[in-house]
């Protein structure tokens, strides 16, 4: 799947998990900043929809954040991030600085332990996707 990068289309489409609060308010935040309007957000908890027509498994969706730019490549985790940050101006010169940072295996590490953490509590009860 890729997403065309014609004028007022977005270059990037992010997939986070929409029954996180704490993925909800992250994602919110960037919506807010300018730049944001070169990024679709996709609730990957309830667009299941959305989810069919790019392949994206629902548990993968929620599980961790994915993101697909216009020439179709996937960015997951840590580099989906980093992937927003360099379409916001508030964020990108901080994106490329850090590369280092973002590309690392401990911060890959960190953010998998919060995911891993949050998920058992997202999915109690039958809120995960089907």
């Amino acid at each position: 799947m890729s997403l065309p990068s014609t004028a007022g289309q977005p270059a990037l489409e992010v997939f986070y998990d929409g029954g996180c609060p704490a993925c909800r308010r992250e994602m919110a935040h960037y919506r807010a900043q300018a730049g944001a309007e070169a990024i679709r957000f996709t609730d990957g908890a309830h667009d299941l929809a959305r989810l069919a027509e790019v392949g994206l498994d629902p548990m993968a969706a929620i599980a961790t954040l994915h993101a697909v730019d216009a020439d179709g490549t996937w960015h997951v985790g840590v580099p989906a991030f980093r992937e927003i940050w360099l379409r916001l101006p508030r964020y990108a010169p901080w994106a490329r600085r850090l590369r280092w940072l973002i590309d690392s295996r401990a911060l890959a590490w960190a953010y998998a332990v919060f995911c891993k953490l949050r998920l058992p509590n997202r999915c109690r009860d039958g809120r995960c996707p089907a």
